[in-house]
């Protein structure tokens, strides 16, 4: 009961103060006028005052329609029994009246006017012998008056309530506002920073190897000239570098659960709202873009639990787990049976979406909101790509190596100048991606791709070439390398090219792509003619590229066979294009017809290991 009491608001207080007051009055007339005529004695009258006021004090708290039904049959049946015996007079109902109007606000209360101010007053006036022009114009009408005036105080209490809720979800959006114009901001500034990077930072390190490469031919003043111009091009590099890190706001940069920290208890001093935050597991390194997408998904949901759910308590938790980062955010609002799908819900899954993850909702009706956000934990995301570099030219190594060192997710773990020193390599550093030149002394690349692919059938490879040789591309493909590109590439594209790989795709340079795919297409053909064994996969496709086949051939969109295989839809579609080429067809019907005709259907379980998984 104490407990109950604790969470009433003013009105309720009202009530209470009302029925009680009406209560003792009544105790105290049946004191001061108490006669032999009662059929009972004192302290049992009063003793029966108590179950009008009682009883529907109880039920009120449970059942609001059956609470007026009770005041009604309870009180005016106790004030009926007075006035039957002159212990009382007709206004002895009137602050019952204003109670039950007070409390008659819903469409389905409104028959209790008709017994308020009707058929009780009429019982009492009956009882005490009033007559009837007295009965309907003086005793009806103040009861009516008195049942409208309790009936407009709950309106006006209403309205008051419903502009409070207004005020507040007002001053939750606008700080929801202002915090997504600091996150966009911060994105967009981002952004920047990534595009000024991949442009100006790159053409100033090209402009850098080309006139290191110069250097052998260039004598006397034009050296000079030489080293000043790349004196200069260093400091510009430099001075970039340090303007792009400072463009990058310090909260990129700090604890991810620190960030996430600020933003709850911000939220909770403006709000009012209690917001419980958790970590789980050990906190590792998260990538900005990560940090970003969740950071706005908790935004979104607390906003969402003030404004609609009509939260007073939220429970904000964070897992660090093996294989995902996953954040549960969950609150004690009214819930919803079924919650739109508006502009912010629709943002958080796009966003989970791009990063591979998802975002689940479960609501019930006075039950709450749970809102599940994952995104996997791609190792790629979560450490450095390992890689080995493979070349008997020491500049162009030099260069590959300046490039990619500026990556903040690319680690160069070892140089080779021919293939034999590359496998010895292997042995020692474990990489994870190779970029290997074709022609080189003592053991050129392919030879070496093969004794590679034999010892660690899951290493990528990529194979480089200064020219577009169509059969050095082929012969590559069909031993293993999951690349083929040339040495001319744009770095920008290069770096794109190497994360792609990681993470298990392919890609062999414009150039000669037809070609390679139709000097393939054309051998497995030769191959049929001449009645050789062209085995159970003649196009050379690898096993992910037979599952993306398979999930196309069951009518799956893009996102959705990018949420099964944990992949970005970026990745997807460079996948299709690549097995479009490799089938030599131009969409998915003709994909799967191929596919049908060819018996590649199935054919992912059984793809031996010399196809890259």
């Amino acid at each position: 009961m104490k407990s109950m009491m604790i969470r009433w608001s003013w009105p309720d207080w009202v009530v209470f103060g009302i029925r009680i007051g009406w209560w003792i009055t009544q105790v105290i007339g049946l004191c001061r006028n108490y006669t032999n005529e009662l059929p009972m004695p004192l302290w049992a009258s009063i003793a029966l005052s108590f179950l009008p006021f009682s009883i529907p004090f109880l039920i009120q708290q449970f059942n609001r329609r059956w609470y007026l039904i009770s005041e009604i049959v309870l009180s005016g049946g106790f004030v009926i029994f007075l006035n039957l015996y002159s212990l009382s007079n007709v206004w002895g109902f009137i602050p019952i009246g204003f109670v039950i109007g007070l409390l008659s606000i819903n469409k389905s209360s409104r028959w209790t006017a008709f017994l308020s101010i009707g058929v009780v007053p009429f019982i009492v006036c009956t009882v005490t012998g009033k007559d009837w022009t007295e009965i309907l114009f003086n005793v009806m009408l103040n009861y009516g008056i008195v049942f409208t005036l309790g009936y407009a105080f709950q309106l006006a209490i209403l309205a008051h309530n419903q502009g409070r809720i207004i005020r507040e979800q007002n001053r939750i959006l606008g700080q929801h506002v202002v915090q997504i114009e600091q996150m966009t901001l911060i994105e967009e500034r981002n952004r920047l920073s990534k595009e000024l990077h991949d442009t100006i930072g790159h053409t100033l390190t090209s402009i850098i190897m080309g006139m290191e490469s110069l250097r052998p031919a260039v004598t006397g003043d034009h050296l000079v000239r030489l080293d000043a111009l790349l004196d200069s091009s260093r400091n510009g590099l430099d001075e970039v570098r340090k303007h792009l890190h400072q463009m990058s706001m310090p909260s990129l940069h700090a604890s991810f659960t620190s960030s996430l920290q600020k933003l709850v208890n911000k939220f909770q001093d403006t709000t009012g709202i209690e917001v419980k935050f958790r970590t789980m597991g050990d906190e590792y390194s998260v990538p900005n873009q990560i940090k970003l997408a969740l950071y706005r998904c908790l935004q979104e949901a607390l906003t969402n639990a003030a404004r609609h759910g009509q939260a007073t308590f939220i429970q904000v938790q964070l897992h660090f787990e093996s294989k995902q980062l996953r954040i549960q955010i969950e609150d004690n609002g009214k819930g919803a049976e079924q919650l739109l799908p508006g502009f912010g819900l629709s943002t958080m899954k796009e966003r989970m979406l791009e990063l591979s993850g998802q975002m689940s909702i479960h609501s019930d009706p006075n039950e709450g909101t749970l809102v599940l956000c994952t995104v996997p934990r791609h190792e790629n995301l979560q450490s450095k790509i390992r890689i080995v570099l493979v070349d008997d030219q020491q500049l162009i190594v030099d260069s590959l190596k300046m490039i990619l060192d500026e990556q903040e997710d690319l680690q160069i773990v070892g140089t080779a100048e021919n293939g034999k020193a590359a496998i010895d390599l292997c042995e020692q550093v474990d990489p994870d991606v190779i970029l290997m030149d074709v022609r080189m002394p003592e053991m050129d690349g392919i030879k070496a791709l093969k004794v590679i692919k034999e010892k660690w059938p899951d290493l990528r490879v990529i194979m480089m070439s200064t020219f577009s040789e169509v059969e050095q591309a082929v012969t590559s493909l069909q031993n293993g390398a999951v690349g083929y590109l040339l040495k001319s590439i744009l770095p920008k594209e290069l770096i794109e090219t190497i994360r792609l790989i990681h993470m298990g795709g392919t890609s062999i340079t414009q150039e000669i792509a037809e070609q390679v795919f139709e000097e393939m297409k054309q051998q497995s053909l030769r191959l049929k003619e001449g009645g050789g064994s062209v085995g159970s996969n003649p196009y050379g496709l690898t096993r992910r590229e037979l599952d993306i086949l398979e999930q196309l051939f069951q009518g799956l969109r893009y996102k959705t066979i990018a949420a099964n295989m944990i992949l970005s839809e970026g990745t997807i579609r460079n996948y299709v294009s690549i097995l479009y080429s490799k089938l030599g067809v131009n969409n998915r019907d003709d994909a799967i017809n191929k596919a049908q005709e060819e018996g590649l259907l199935g054919k992912a379980s059984e793809l031996s290991g010399r196809y890259i998984r």
